[in-house]
């Protein structure tokens, strides 16, 4: 085809347009820091987001979506008069589990991974997954921190326990596959985590470095299978552990090491995506390491995104850009994950104009109640339920103060059905004085509900005192495992037990259902009991 003279008259007259500089090593180290940021005070995060960081993870906080939205917008606003106009990767811990509280920046309350477990309704998951994503898109949050992918294999396990789908790698590599369609449906960023498995772990990384003594014959069978199907499903990005697997690398821990990130996940396992780390500020990496430091070595171990928590921004910039004209890390692999950082925001639609946002809060909530109605579980009934109108029944609930609304979900369903039930609610650790009050709350009643919140394995001593005062009246009583389902077996002597998986409003309503006899439980247990 030939050019017309018009269109060489056209290019001729045009202003030449600047050619814009290629980006300096510490813009290219900037883009694959990552900081974290209270959303009541993003003063340092907006400073770092104007000298080209690349994401900010939004720490958990009491406000409406409104008000998380326009601390978004001022990040985003930030990062646009950066001098590459970068947009950033706004990420959360949206995964539900002990990292979950019910005020999380005006988004909706999640089930717990867990829960999930128990329901096994992979279509509802991923529905529930895209209308939460619909949500994050909403506040201006591109990237979620989950699932956890972690297939919870120790009952003793202190961090992961109900963040874990569970102990069955084919239920968990389904369901978290339906987690990964359900946000990536919506357009928001998933980081499957913790790589190469963190379900073992004896110990938690945010105090110490974990060791996972286990074959690389078990791994393969056990803890990559989810990671083997997000990868096959497209995920977008995993995260890794700050564990060691000396079976792998007697040396590095995974986030800092070659072997496993280079070795197994890109070559072994062939993943293109996003490698990020899980925060350089834990102790697991602190102790051996300034957080700097870190940063680089991740970096040439293989990771591409690097955060660094409340690190300090151009120390690590400063750190990486030494290490890379010292030839400590190649230049090709700084390029490398900086373009894949890029590639990633170019593909999530970061460069592009927002979508209107549109509420899904009445559909999220319906998905939500009918997935917490399909897990709870019931474990034991000697015959109890459904309760009996005509007795006098007292729920206590001991769990910690943020979840006290929570709790009256059940006591209200109770009510609207007919009960005669006190409520009473007490911490998740008992002080010696409130014993005495705890019996007078049992006193009155014919028939005890009690809720039982523990975060792990580990049973709370003061809270298990109290739980065994209680049962040792010898009345009949319910014991709701209403965060982790390991302490089941420390009550035997309960008539009936049934397990939440967590305290959201939904499911103390549908454990109310239940113990009113509106409801069957359907749910199995996601994970083998001790």
């Amino acid at each position: 085809m030939k050019t017309s003279r018009l269109t060489v008259l056209l290019l001729l007259l045009a202003p030449a347009l600047p050619l814009r500089a290629a980006p300096s090593i510490e813009e290219k180290a900037a883009q694959l820091l990552v900081v974290s940021a209270e959303a009541a005070d993003i003063s340092s995060a907006t400073a770092a987001a104007r000298a080209g960081l690349g994401c900010v993870q939004l720490q958990w906080g009491s406000y409406s979506l409104e008000e998380t939205r326009r601390v978004t917008d001022t990040l985003q606003a930030a990062a646009a008069s950066s001098k590459e106009k970068t947009p950033l990767f706004i990420a959360v811990d949206y995964e539900g589990g002990s990292v979950y509280v019910p005020t999380t920046l005006g988004l909706l309350e999640l089930p717990t991974n867990m829960m999930l477990g128990a329901a096994r309704d992979e279509n509802n998951t991923a529905t529930l997954f895209y209308l939460a994503g619909k949500e994050m898109k909403r506040a201006g949050i591109n990237m979620a921190f989950g699932p956890v992918l972690d297939v919870n294999t120790n009952p003793k396990n202190p961090i992961i326990g109900i963040r874990s789908l569970g102990s069955d790698p084919a239920e968990a590599a389904r369901l978290g596959g339906a987690i990964i369609n359900g946000l990536k449906a919506a357009g928001v960023i998933a980081v499957a985590k913790h790589f190469p498995g963190h379900g073992a772990a004896s110990q938690d990384s945010h105090k110490t470095m974990p060791e996972i003594s286990i074959s690389s014959t078990e791994l393969q069978a056990t803890h990559l299978i989810p990671f083997r199907r997000a990868i096959a499903l497209g995920v977008p990005a995993i995260m890794t552990a700050h564990i060691l697997y000396p079976a792998l690398d007697r040396k590095n821990p995974a986030t800092l090491s070659k072997e496993i990130l280079f070795g197994l996940l890109k070559q072994d396992l062939g993943f293109k995506g996003l490698v990020v780390t899980d925060s350089l500020d834990m102790a697991a990496i602190t102790s051996r390491m300034p957080i700097r430091k870190a940063a680089a070595a991740a970096l040439k171990a293989g990771a591409d995104v690097l955060l660094i928590g409340k690190g300090d921004f151009r120390a690590a910039v400063k750190e990486i850009a030494a290490q890379v004209r010292s030839g400590a890390i190649s230049g090709a692999r700084l390029d490398d994950a900086y373009n894949k950082v890029l590639a990633a925001k170019r593909a999530a639609g970061l460069f592009s104009p927002p979508e209107p946002p549109s509420p899904f809060d009445k559909a999220y909530l319906e998905i939500t109640q009918s997935l917490s109605r399909s897990g709870l579980t019931l474990v034991k009934d000697s015959g109890l339920l459904p309760l009996p109108k005509d007795k006098k029944i007292a729920v206590i609930i001991f769990a910690p103060q943020r979840f006290a609304q929570n709790a009256i979900s059940l006591y209200k369903t109770l009510l609207d059905n007919g009960y005669q039930a006190s409520h009473y609610f007490f911490d998740i650790s008992v002080k010696p004085g409130e014993l005495r009050d705890i019996a007078r709350a049992a006193a009155g009643a014919d028939i005890l509900v009690l809720g039982s919140f523990q975060w792990t394995g580990a049973q709370n001593a003061s809270q298990r005192e109290a739980l065994e005062s209680l049962l040792a009246t010898g009345k009949p009583a319910v014991l709701l495992s209403l965060m982790n389902p390991y302490d089941l077996p420390a009550y035997p002597r309960a008539a009936v037990e049934l397990a939440l998986y967590g305290m959201t409003a939904p499911s103390m309503a549908a454990a109310g259902e239940a113990l009113s006899g509106q409801l069957i439980p359907t749910g199995k247990l996601p994970v083998a009991m001790p």
